[in-house]
């Protein structure tokens, strides 16, 4: 039997305790534990006493969001503002899209033509953004803002980031990520969104009260979506699934412990933001 080189040994080693992680982390039911952990969370936003549902949304991304230049449907208040409304909602609705249409392990950047439409709603959100700005610091503004436009602009936005994000979380999680597959291969495939978008801006603002609860979701778990993704990523890494993932299942582990700084920092957020209220340092 021959020996074995000092390189070989070291490799060995290094297989063996990937696979003891790998034996621990199946050992582990993070499946079921992570749809326990959300569903009780979701139960406690939907059933704790104390003040109605739109309110309990409205504080507990407080700290997240503005919340001025507020939206009304159907008598009841958004929990974000106009121009959030219009980023998360259509951030949410934009990442379900691309899963309807079969772009989940898509790695490629869009051809560039959308590509620079993408670039350009951030440019058009921003220009919308400072002419509000302008407006409340009270300095010389280029057109009158109104929330139409606020959430028409986000939703652009929306649509941005979704795609940004996609891209990053496939490009540095899964192992079978397709880097031909462009997240929007046409502009057949971007219109379709553009389209849903709009709907749900009629929707809004032509005050269509059966729609609130659905889009207020969508826009509410839009913000904390962002958040939870973020954190989601990096415990990702840090645990070392980098370019491993082949199932969404996988990611049940990292998704259940990136749940946790995810309400660490939205809780602390709007706690300080509440606290700043009360003590007259904000209004």
């Amino acid at each position: 039997m021959s020996e074995q080189t000092p390189e070989e040994i070291v490799r060995m080693a290094q297989e063996r305790v990937a696979a003891r992680k790998v034996v621990a982390r199946r050992a582990i039911p993070w499946g079921p534990i992570f749809l326990g952990s959300f569903s009780a969370l979701l139960l406690a936003l939907l059933f704790s006493p104390g003040m109605p549902l739109e309110w309990k949304m409205y504080a507990v991304v407080h700290g997240i969001c503005a919340q001025q230049h507020n939206i009304f449907v159907g008598g009841l208040q958004f929990p974000l503002c106009a121009r959030n409304s219009g980023i998360y909602l259509s951030f949410m609705l934009t990442f379900i899209y691309l899963y309807a249409i079969g772009r989940g392990r898509a790695g490629k950047i869009p051809p560039w033509p959308i590509s620079l439409l993408l670039v350009a709603f951030v440019g058009i959100m921003a220009v919308d953004g400072f002419n509000s700005l302008f407006l409340d610091l009270g300095l010389p503004n280029w057109y009158p803002p109104d929330n139409f436009l606020r959430t028409l602009t986000g939703m652009g936005m929306g649509i941005t980031v979704a795609t940004a994000l996609h891209l990053v979380l496939n490009n540095s999680l899964r192992q079978n990520v397709d880097p031909h597959q462009p997240v929007f291969a046409h502009w057949g495939e971007i219109l379709g969104i553009i389209v849903i978008d709009l709907l749900a801006l009629a929707a809004i603002y032509g005050n269509l009260g059966i729609t609130f609860w659905p889009l207020a979701f969508l826009a509410f778990f839009g913000i904390l979506g962002v958040l939870f993704l973020v954190c989601l990523l990096l415990t990702s890494l840090l645990m070392g699934y980098e370019g491993k993932i082949t199932s969404l299942r996988q990611l049940a582990g990292p998704a259940t412990i990136a749940l946790i700084p995810t309400l660490l920092i939205a809780g602390a957020m709007s706690w300080l933001r509440f606290w700043m209220e009360s003590v007259g340092l904000i209004l």
